[in-house]
């Protein structure tokens, strides 16, 4: 078992994934399904031990013993970068890599919301972009990124683990830091960014209550934030930030997601109409008067989802089911995918059948889906 031919057929077949577990064969995500690799033996214990060798340089290994689990980047030349995640399972070594694009797609190109583009106008503050593993979140973050180094002249820091696209300087100076090789953690990272004049800081994750910390401080001293999250939506991604804190620090912390946050950008992948391919659905909430003041509340928070729906128009933001909606009337995805991706299924039931209810045609009932009444609010909780 040769891993750099595993590497290679992810790339030929445009596979997202590899998974290696011993006492199994090779896997590889493709279009969203794990699919058994073709010609290959069963992974063994020897077999793992060579792709480990290969894979890990002394000290790697050495975390790895101590740790059970580590977080590494790979290249091959000619074929492409990897992110890779070795664990133990079963008293085992298990492996999951995941292919990175060698390009740094453009917001058009992946036919996300123009609004990102207006967000990442933004001089300071905190954009999240959040979703599931394994839903595009580091590739939309590479596209805004990418808009800011083709458009804008910022100085631009970014704090991953590992490194995975790598940024060549256009009109922006972007510099990336990959932990641990080139500091310890997210934390002393957070510590000394401030001293390196950044305009826009990227930090990989949200992990714990120091890298939140840290990333409000700079936002409130003039820094644009961006950061992510496995949270499944806006409303979910305040409440996860403020569960971070106990009871008696959660009123200010509130007061401080209010003033901060610019944008929280959700997203799912969906099996597209044309084989083989995804398309995103993006929910997008923004900082409306109206949000702010829903996020110095619990009960606030429960209504970001209306509100988001309801400010579709002036403040471009949209729920998962207005975007998954608009694919669906594009036909980027089938019926079936955009009912069982749907929160509010009648919507989607109505519009398939051309009318609503009420006899409204499909574009009509859609822009009603804007002004329905409080009973059909998502259920996010």
């Amino acid at each position: 078992m040769d891993i750099d031919s595993l590497f290679k057929y992810l790339k030929d077949v445009k596979a997202s994934d590899l998974h290696l577990r011993v006492g199994n064969k090779p896997f590889a995500r493709i279009s969203g399904e794990l699919c058994e690799i073709p010609d290959q033996e069963r992974v063994t214990a020897e077999k793992m031990e060579r792709v480990i060798d290969k894979l890990l340089i002394d000290e790697e290994k050495k975390k790895f013993r101590e740790r059970k689990n580590l977080d590494m980047s790979y290249s091959i030349q000619g074929i492409g970068r990897f992110r890779v995640n070795i664990y133990v399972q079963r008293g085992t070594v298990a492996l999951v890599a995941r292919r990175i694009e060698e390009n740094i797609f453009t917001i058009d190109e992946l036919g996300l919301p123009e609004v990102l583009k207006t967000v990442m106008k933004e001089q300071r503050g905190i954009i999240l972009v959040t979703g599931a593993t394994g839903n595009g979140k580091s590739t939309t973050v590479a596209a805004m990124i990418e808009h800011v180094n083709s458009t804008y002249k910022r100085n631009v820091i970014t704090l991953e683990d590992p490194i995975e696209f790598l940024f060549k300087d256009k009109k922006s100076i972007v510099s990336q830091r990959e932990i641990p090789t080139d500091t310890d953690s997210y934390k002393t990272a957070l510590k000394y960014v401030l001293r390196q004049d950044p305009d826009i800081i990227f930090v990989g994750e949200l992990r714990d209550i120091e890298t939140v910390d840290a990333a409000l401080k700079a936002a409130e001293t003039g820094h644009l934030v961006i950061s992510t999250l496995h949270t499944v939506n806006a409303a979910q991604t305040i409440s996860r930030i403020i569960d971070f804190y106990s009871s008696e620090q959660q009123k200010q912390i509130r007061y401080q997601l209010s003033s901060n946050i610019r944008a929280v950008i959700s997203q799912r992948l969906l099996p597209s109409t044309v084989e083989k391919k995804m398309v995103v659905a993006i929910e997008i909430m923004r900082d409306s008067p109206t949000i702010k003041d829903l996020i110095l509340t619990a009960e606030g928070v429960k209504q970001i989802p209306e509100a988001i729906k309801t400010g579709k128009d002036v403040h471009q933001m949209q729920t998962f089911d207005q975007a998954i909606a608009e694919l669906y009337l594009q036909g980027q995805i089938t019926y079936d995918t955009a009912l069982n991706a749907a929160t509010v299924k009648k919507d989607i039931e109505f519009i398939k059948h051309g009318i609503s209810n009420d006899g409204m045609s499909k574009k009509d009932y859609y822009k009603s889906m804007l002004e329905e009444d409080e009973d059909d609010t998502m259920n996010y909780f």
